[in-house]
Formats: structure tokens, sequence, C-alpha cells
């Protein structure tokens, strides 16, 4: 508990200033002499003092033998946390309807911590004329892709027949985690004889005894997000894109999440 208030103090120091925050962001790039901070942040001296002295004194940063200011390992760690608080709100505000209209329960705690990583993408949502204009774009990018892992709580349409196409051009397999009933979908969509036919290592199936309220796609180019909204109905209106490295990433590791959680299913 001791630990944890401490830490909210040296963050309470950082964040609650926009001076003192200015100078953490500086330093995080490497030791400064006063004159250095003094025109890159464009601060009066008393002030640029003031907030250095408030800075040494919770241990964030101090002086070297040449008189140039650097962060203490504590600093280094202060200043990591404001950037990281930084640009979760900057994802966050950046496409703010999408993250407060949606239901993100189905984005367990640890990755969310990290919802930075997405701070490149794209919205892409539909019109009253084209509703389905971003399931249609999720389609599309399924089947100009190679390596296809999807999570999913509905059915995509022509999920099957893309399965199956990339099957015929003996591409990189299809990993499929579905809910139990969209599994159940998915297969009697198919014709059986077809789905005999194709091999184990072009195509995994998993299933899902729980609903994770999302879908999320990832491949060899993009990762996709999209999900329920707050009233219980899925957005087949909206979805998050990005071709970003961060945001495969962190995709990939939201796929890896419910693999954990899914069990096998052999045809």
């Amino acid at each position: 508990m001791e630990e944890d208030e401490n830490t909210y103090k040296e963050l309470r120091v950082a964040i609650c200033s926009e001076r003192r925050r200015a100078v953490l962001l500086s330093l995080i790039e490497g030791k400064k002499p006063l004159v250095d901070l003094h025109k890159e942040l464009k601060s009066s001296s008393p002030a640029l003092i003031h907030a250095l002295r408030e800075l040494e004194e919770h241990h964030l940063v101090r002086q070297d033998q040449m008189k140039q200011y650097e962060l203490t390992l504590i600093g280094k760690s202060a200043a990591r946390k404001v950037i990281d608080f930084q640009r979760t709100m900057e994802v966050l505000m950046q496409h703010e309807a999408f993250w407060s209209g949606h239901d993100l329960s189905g984005i367990p705690d640890h990755l969310f911590d990290r919802i930075a990583s997405l701070r490149d993408t794209t919205l892409i949502t539909g019109t009253a004329l084209d509703v389905f204009k971003a399931m249609r774009h999720f389609v599309e990018l399924l089947q100009n892709s190679g390596v296809v892992k999807l999570v999913s709580s509905i059915y995509i349409p022509n999920i099957a027949s893309i399965v199956l196409e990339k099957e015929a051009e003996e591409l990189p397999r299809v990993e499929l985690v579905l809910t139990e009933a969209v599994l159940r979908h998915l297969i009697g969509e198919a014709k059986s004889e077809r789905w005999k036919a194709v091999r184990s290592e072009h195509l995994k199936l998993r299933v899902l005894h729980d609903d994770p309220k999302l879908v999320v796609v990832v491949t060899d180019r993009f990762m996709a997000l999209a999900s329920y909204r707050t009233d219980g109905a899925f957005d087949h209106s909206s979805t998050l894109t990005s071709e970003h490295p961060a945001a495969i990433a962190w995709g990939g590791q939201l796929f890896d999440y419910y693999v954990s959680k899914s069990a096998s299913v052999v045809l």
C-alpha cells in the first residue's frame, strides 16, 4: 500500500504541472544543462528552476557533477508512465465515439492498459445508404491476406468460402476462434465434403464457451477490431483497422488471449 501511495505521489508531481511534465519529457531524451532546458521549454528561469527543485525534492531529477540535469531511475519510470498516459488518451480521444459507445468487456485489463498501441488506427464507418460498408471492407481485407487469425462473436459473411479459397490456393493457415453458435453456423454453411478436404495445416478451429462480445482479426498485413454497442447489439457499421506493426502485435496478443480460453475442434 505504501509503495502504491509513493507511486501515486510521484505521478501526481509529474502530471499535475504542465511545466514539470515538460521537463520530464525533455530529460527522457538525455541529460541537459539549465540553459538548454530554458531554450527548449521557453520558460522563465525562476519558473523553470522552481519546477526542477520540486522534481529534485521528489527524487525524479538530479544534477550531475557537470551541473547537467538528468532523470533518476524513478524519474525515468514516471516519464515513461506520463508518455504512456498521453498516448493512451490520444487513442481514446481520436475515436472517442467508438470507445465510449461500445462494450469493451471483451478486452482484458492487461491489454486495455496497452491500448496506446492502437494510436495509428483508422475508423471505417458505414453510412445511411451503406450501413455494411465497414463489414464489407473487413471481408475484403480478409480475402486479400495470407495468414488469418480471427476471434468472432458473429458469423462473418463469406468466411466459409474465404477459408476454402485459401485452402485451394495453399496459402498459410487460417485460425478461427468462434463461439459455439458461430461455429455451428459456419459448419452448416459449407458442404461437409468440402470441409473434410481442408487439411489441418491450413485450418485450425477453436471454440469459445463464453461470448467475447467482439470481433478481432489479425493477418500478415493488418488488424481490425469491431464490437457490440453498449445497447447489446453488434455494430456492423464501424470497424477500427490498422496496418501499424504495434497495432498488429496488440491484436495478436488479444487473439492469443482467446486461444488460451478456447478448446480445439476437429472436423
